[in-house]
């Protein structure tokens, strides 16, 4: 007795008087806390309303600088990243409101809905620390939005050290922009999503004056990342057009039936037909400036190419040659008066703003809908940040935002996806066409009967064509062109 006394119960109330000192220093603690992100957040939305207004009026401005659109694009970049920095924050806060059962207890270790999903526990451990972390509490959630609000604060803080005036009085020395309107969710703001620089110094090499030789540059980056978007928006600039007598397309298909033998296929060539085609093309008479564009070109050989580019006998003195490809070797071959213009996937930030546009239907915002937004972060972190995913998907999670479980079933579908291009292979595990296989995707010219809507609600059992076959509408592509996505599934 003498010893529960004199050691057990000393003990228990050092205990019990540790926990109540802790709680109280806590509770101390988390106003200091809490008024520390909140001067975090005021000095960010500041900084971030004076970096708006550069990015805005500079890109409201003709530039033809590459070193001021090199620090444009670095500027653009860093609004993105605090425009996400503050949203995480704000979903922060949703979130731990919504951390309550519908009994009104407080649950302090819940995860995002997307760790609620029915997929195997161990491909579902992962979730990004920019949305709220998993398994965080409340605490934990203040803790990391003040890291991230003030590590954003001090990367926009040294942006705005390094130009502010400098900057604003060089950009305000270029003549401003005629806006056209356009009919696409492609184009936000005044210029298509992400790639103003690029479109940019596509214009500046297009308006340059040039020798007899050929004037030639290529537009490289990965398949579907916006090559040929960017480059008809640059042709469609009200300066190129009054530059240019006539602008030319040309797809694979014909450059080599120009250069190949009569009735000979794209598929039967083995590459000099392309370079063949090319030669007969630009040598081809025309009238005033032209502007010949080759989509999608194929491999050449170099020796050959540099022959025909440094040769004054070609008649395309009055003509620019613009090429998009996949392969950076030979953007830097076709390349013969300005470095390649390379399009690289977009910042996971900026594609953020991009696929949500489409997941919460333009309107909705994320912070009313934190476990869809959650959900919705780590689908668009597993995508591939291409555009056409983030309209298909988001699209069709936009259609079906009050339906947490569908979200949850393309997460999942997201995780196993092994096929490119990822909006097919998660299409073909949502969607239930059975007795049906995958014939074909791609544009067509005339919209499709059926959507992604009626095969989901079971509305689509019939075949649209005579032979069984399903076309399926995903989107509509209206910039520069008007036709529909769609996928096609066939009767077995």
């Amino acid at each position: 007795m003498d010893f529960a006394k004199e050691v057990v119960v000393q003990a228990a109330l050092s205990e019990i008087l540790g926990r109540i000192f802790s709680s109280l220093l806590d509770g101390l603690r988390r106003p200091t806390d809490g008024g520390a992100r909140d001067a975090h957040r005021r000095r960010l939305e500041r900084l971030l309303g004076s970096i708006g207004s550069m990015v805005e009026e500079a890109e409201g401005r003709h530039i033809n600088n590459h070193q001021l659109l090199g620090h444009l694009k670095v500027l653009t970049e860093g609004m993105y990243r605090a425009r996400f920095a503050l949203e995480a924050a704000d979903l922060d806060d949703a979130h731990d409101a919504d951390a309550t059962d519908d009994d009104g207890d407080h649950i302090v270790r819940r995860r995002s809905l997307a760790l609620l999903s029915p997929f195997n526990r161990a491909k579902r451990s992962r979730i990004t620390s920019l949305i709220w972390g998993a398994g965080a509490g409340a605490g934990d959630n203040d803790g990391r939005s003040m890291q991230r609000l003030a590590a954003a604060s001090e990367e926009l803080e040294g942006l705005t050290h390094d130009c502010t005036r400098e900057f604003v009085l060089l950009v305000q020395g270029y003549p401003r922009k005629v806006h056209r309107a356009v009919r696409t969710t492609l184009y936000m703001d005044r210029c298509v999503f992400g790639r103003h620089v690029e479109t940019e110094r596509i214009v500046d090499f297009l308006l340059q004056q040039h020798g007899g030789y050929l004037s030639a540059l290529a537009v490289v980056g990965a398949k579907k990342v916006g090559k040929t978007t960017v480059v008809k928006h640059a042709c469609g600039d009200e300066r190129v057009r009054g530059h240019f007598a006539r602008v030319e397309w040309f797809e694979t298909p014909e450059v080599v039936k120009a250069g190949g033998q009569p009735g000979q296929t794209a598929w039967e060539s083995d590459g000099p037909e392309y370079l063949a085609g090319v030669r007969r093309i630009i040598s081809e008479p025309r009238e005033g400036r032209s502007l010949l564009v080759f989509d999608d070109a194929w491999p050449v050989d170099a020796s050959a190419w540099r022959e025909l580019a440094s040769s004054t006998t070609t008649g395309a003195g009055d003509c620019k040659l613009i090429f998009t490809c996949r392969d950076a070797d030979l953007a830097r071959d076709m390349s013969t008066a300005a470095e390649p213009v390379v399009l690289g996937k977009a910042p996971m930030e900026e594609y953020w703003y991009y696929f949500k546009a489409f997941a919460f239907g333009g309107g909705a915002d994320p912070r009313d809908h934190p476990r869809a937004a959650a959900v919705g972060r780590e689908i668009c972190e597993r995508l591939d940040r291409t555009y056409l995913d983030a309209r298909v998907l988001g699209g069709l999670l936009g259609a079906n935002l009050g339906d947490a479980p569908f979200w949850r079933r393309m997460l999942a579908a997201l995780a196993r996806c092994e096929r490119r291009p990822l909006h097919v292979g998660v299409l073909l595990e949502l969607l239930p066409v059975n007795g049906r296989r995958l014939q074909s995707y791609g544009y067509c010219r005339s919209p499709p009967n059926v959507t992604v809507q009626d095969v989901l609600g079971g509305r689509a059992s019939g075949g649209s064509d005579e032979d069984g076959s399903m076309t399926v509408h995903l989107c509509r592509e209206t910039l520069y062109m008007d036709h529909w996505y769609s996928i096609t599934f066939k009767k077995y």
